[in-house]
């Protein structure tokens, strides 16, 4: 039996996540904030990682490759939030180049093993 939570599957897990949140996210909006429009265009977008994830976990490798290039898009976004950010730096105050440097480093790593271990490029 293949395990779930592997390098191989990890940013398949974290874009169901993502998907999932935002599903419970087009409920509470449609439910109980009496919006219609809004969690329309939060649906499209729900199903677009929904289906991103499932087809990673079934080993497609346009969706891996089409994960891994959105979470490099992040990686590089966090890396230039380091020295250009002022809303982020504003939010988290003095542990922003920490939290923020952490977060590159890890997704960094994450990527490598990702683009290794699935034979992406």
């Amino acid at each position: 039996m293949k395990k779930i939570i592997s390098v191989e599957n990890s940013f398949d897990i974290i874009i169901g996540i993502i998907a999932f949140i935002g599903f419970l996210a087009v409920l509470e909006t449609f439910i109980f904030g009496k919006h219609y429009i809004i969690p329309t265009a939060i649906l499209f977008v729900t199903i677009m990682l929904a289906n991103l994830s499932f087809y990673g976990f079934r080993k497609n490798r346009i969706a891996k490759k089409i994960m891994c290039w959105l979470f490099l898009l992040l990686d590089m976004h966090l890396f230039f939030a380091l020295f250009f950010s002022v809303k982020y730096r504003a939010l988290l105050g003095n542990y922003f180049e920490i939290v923020c440097s952490f977060l590159v480093l890890i997704l960094s790593y994450m990527l490598l093993k990702y683009q290794k271990q699935n034979e992406l490029f």
